[in-house]
């Protein structure tokens, strides 16, 4: 059994569409809803894990995808700035997956990607804003989305 973290942006289309439903009836995954933000008349956001064999996450993102649905990835979703780390250990302290750990030897901190839910904690009690969300990391640099 494997599990992905995705971020799904809803269009204001899709928000009244049974996607996720019908997403665990068709292709028999576990999705599990971390954080959602859904409005009727706007779009959506969701923060989930699906869990379930490689060909059915494969499947079910296209699936997704082809439903209208914007997936986002961690990888393309987050951002740790490690030379701007002070290595103090706040994000470890909080991390509920252990993505982020304090390593026993350097006491520094240590990072994986394949561990990280974005449930986002760790951005919050980052006082060195060495932990971004890509989407804020773009709004601060002023980049055109």
């Amino acid at each position: 059994m494997a599990f992905k973290s995705i971020l799904l942006r809803f269009s204001r289309e899709c928000v009244g569409e049974p996607v996720i439903s019908n997403l665990v009836r068709k292709h028999g995954i576990e999705i599990n809803i971390l954080r959602a933000r859904i409005h009727p008349s706007e779009e959506g956001r969701m923060l989930a894990q699906v869990n379930g064999s490689e060909d059915q996450i494969s499947a079910a993102l296209e699936y997704l995808s082809s439903s209208g649905v914007e997936i986002h990835l961690p990888e393309s979703s987050f951002i740790w700035r490690e030379k701007k780390c002070v290595h103090c250990g706040a994000c470890a302290g909080i991390c509920p997956s252990g993505a982020f750990t304090l390593c026993s030897e350097t006491f520094e901190v240590e990072f994986d990607i394949s561990k990280c839910i974005l449930c986002e904690l760790c951005i919050e009690v980052c006082y060195y804003s060495a932990i971004q969300s890509v989407e804020d990391y773009i709004e601060t640099r002023g980049v055109k989305k």
